[in-house]
């Protein structure tokens, strides 16, 4: 019996199937997998990646093409049938034969048997190098009874971009379709492009025996996650199935993108690099520095003079005792940023004492250190630059990044930094971001082009989501290490983080998918680690060259650098 469904929500249903090397018996079971969907009385079924048949089985052009569908014919007719016969719209994965090309491609198929809306993967993933051309559908976005909606496919959720252009476009609904056997697919990337995107996402997997006959299986995790980057209905791991949920997308609390507030901090103009294949990696940027760095983030209980003298102090532990040759203080460690009276010139001149200070513990103990403070701007004569100098051995200011991105209530007298910038020193490229930078995924993407190992970032963490999606998920798609300094005043009951970077090739595969996180426990001030900077040298996430700035189709991501 279906079962009632309110009137002011939709109805997703995804989900998971296994395929054999027979195309007949693949159709079927999708068939079969819709009729159980369609108990429930779904407004959508989502159906996995090439459902027609398995990526493993194909190993060359040829294959493809043999295995292939075309878009009218007998495959894609047959769930068409059946979305008018349910009454409901039917997205589904398949390998595409057009002409003497192959995509994998997914489909959004309408009760009136059309196809609204085609889209075709960007980024093939290892062996798919071979014979899937990347897509040339762009990233477009339909507009459904229930909500906007766009497509992506597996790989193309290793990186921010794809998505982000659909969430640009107005999407309030992502559609993904996946051929996984990493679970860092379901419990890393799926919800964090939900959460930093502040969209619904549903996505389907396969389940059974990865390329049909290999030794691992595909992951399974059909699921439906909110805007809030929360699982609202997840499948297992194993077996033929089907979850689903009723989403609300006239709910007030997740807005549309343009009254977000997340995107209006955006800073489009800074993001001109995102557009172009990064000069990164090349000779220029290989084996500079160290192959490992001690690293050390410090979080002192509460701020003023008193936490920096304790910080300070905490430097010549971590440097003398634990190896750290890179340290970073929290963000405005003197400051009460919750101070109704919050005063930028009183605050500029404890600064001027409060860098020095740094400055000489940097050159008593040797090691580099990152600082964050207020400065006379000068830009602008009445204003304030919230900045992160980088201090080396000496005590001197080897750089400093004005923090691009500023709050509405901070920019009557803070002015934004123009630029994203990376500085190379004996200890290996750093880069350095301030309080809402670190979330703006752009921020640490621009680094990333620009050729950045390690990312400090003077912050406060606002919850576990920033740490467990947002933060992972940035090192996932970057490949860099992230040292994250967090105040003591911060909401985040898991405080300073460091998210270390994996070299690729990883045990299991998808390790270096699904980064490592320290987190530093409640009863302590430091937290120290060593980081692999060889990691972040090679991109590469699969066979075949399947790279993480190299490999996106960055022609297609103009709305990036759009207002």
């Amino acid at each position: 019996m279906t079962r009632v469904k309110p009137s002011h929500k939709t109805r997703i249903a995804c989900c998971q199937i296994s395929l054999v090397p027979d195309e007949n018996l693949n159709l079927i079971q999708c068939l079969n997998m819709i009729d159980q969907a369609s108990s429930v009385g779904p407004d959508l079924i989502v159906l996995p990646e090439m459902s027609n048949w398995s990526a493993g089985l194909v190993k060359s052009k040829s294959d493809a093409l043999a295995h292939g569908v075309t878009m009218q014919g007998p495959f894609l007719s047959a769930i068409a049938e059946k979305a008018r016969a349910h009454g409901c719209f039917i997205a589904i994965g398949v390998i595409e034969r057009l002409e003497e090309e192959t995509f994998i491609t997914s489909v959004i198929i309408s009760a009136e048997k059309k196809i609204v809306l085609k889209y075709q993967k960007q980024i093939p993933f290892g062996p798919q190098i071979a014979w899937a051309t990347p897509g040339r559908t762009g990233n477009p976005v339909v507009q459904l009874p229930f909500a906007r909606v766009g497509l992506y496919i597996c790989a193309d959720g290793l990186i921010p971009e794809t998505t982000r252009v659909l969430a640009l476009s107005g999407a309030q609904l992502l559609i993904n379709t996946l051929h996984s056997g990493g679970s860092d697919e379901t419990h890393l990337h799926v919800p964090a492009r939900a959460y930093e995107n502040q969209v619904w996402i549903a996505s389907a997997n396969k389940v059974g025996q990865r390329d049909l006959g290999a030794l691992d299986r595909f992951s399974g995790g059909s699921q439906i996650v909110s805007p809030r980057g929360d699982v609202v209905a997840r499948a297992d791991a194993l077996n033929d199935s089907f979850v689903w949920a009723d989403v609300d997308f006239n709910d007030p609390e997740f807005l549309p993108v343009k009254e977000n507030k997340l995107f209006k901090l955006r800073r489009p103009e800074c993001y001109a690099d995102l557009l172009k294949k990064p000069s990164y990696p090349s000779g220029t940027h290989q084996s500079k520095g160290p192959a490992s760095l001690g690293v050390a983030v410090l979080q002192p209980k509460g701020f003023g003079t008193e936490a920096l003298h304790a910080a300070l102090q905490e430097c010549a532990q971590v440097v003398l005792e634990k190896g750290a040759r890179l340290v970073v203080l929290p963000q405005l460690i003197m400051h009460d940023l919750k101070a109704q009276d919050f005063d930028p010139v009183n605050a500029a001149l404890l600064d001027i004492k409060a860098l020095q200070e740094v400055q000489a513990t940097a050159r008593k103990t040797s090691c580099w250190m990152v600082f964050s403070s207020i400065k006379v701007s000068a830009r602008h004569a009445t204003k304030y630059d919230l900045c992160m100098d980088l201090i080396d051995p000496t005590g001197a200011v080897h750089g400093t990044q004005i923090q691009i991105h500023v709050s509405e209530q901070t920019r009557h007298w803070a002015c934004e930094g123009s630029e994203f910038k990376v500085f190379q020193t004996p200890i290996g490229r750093i880069g350095l971001l301030g309080g809402l930078d670190a979330q703006i995924l752009e921020s640490f993407r621009v680094l990333t082009y620009l050729g950045v190992q390690v990312v400090c970032v003077s912050g406060s963490i606002e919850n576990d989501k920033e740490v467990d999606l947002g933060l992972r998920e940035r090192v996932a798609e970057n490949r860099v290490h992230i040292m994250f300094a967090s105040r003591s005043d911060a909401p985040c009951t898991k405080g300073s983080v460091i998210v270390q970077a994996s070299a690729y090739p990883s045990e299991p595969h998808w390790r270096v998918r699904f980064p490592d996180v320290l987190c530093i426990k409640s009863d302590e001030t430091q937290l120290c680690a060593s980081l692999d900077l060889l990691a972040t040298n090679d991109k590469t996430v699969a066979a075949l060259g399947c790279d993480l700035l190299l490999s996106p189709l960055h022609d297609q991501y103009q709305s990036l650098h759009q207002h």
